[in-house]
């Protein structure tokens, strides 16, 4: 199920407020996805309406856009991507980069 931009914002600090449970922990990921030519606003547009991401950069170099996500700990990574990010029209491939700690 999509978390709304508020549950990510809300979790954002890598926990929920008022609550110190483990299966509540967020990490953040990166996605950088390669989109068919012409289409990285259409995508992009896309993405932003599903207030799924933190953050949506545009990029120079291999990808075209680059998103920070928050998902739960227990999330199966793989799956939270393909049912909400590569399934988007336009996209021809993703890179995805997991996060371990942040200094």
């Amino acid at each position: 199920m999509p978390m709304s931009l508020s549950t990510i914002i809300e979790c954002s600090a890598g926990r929920r407020r008022g609550r110190d449970s483990q299966d509540n922990l967020m990490k953040p990921i990166f996605v950088q996805l390669q989109c068919a030519p012409g289409k990285t606003y259409e995508v992009a547009d896309v993405i932003y309406q599903t207030e799924l991401v933190s953050e949506l950069y545009s990029t120079s170099g291999d990808y075209d856009l680059l998103l920070k996500v928050y998902v739960k700990d227990e999330q199966d990574i793989g799956k939270f991507i393909n049912d909400n990010i590569a399934n988007i029209p336009g996209i021809v491939r993703s890179l995805t980069t997991l996060t371990f700690r942040a200094f």
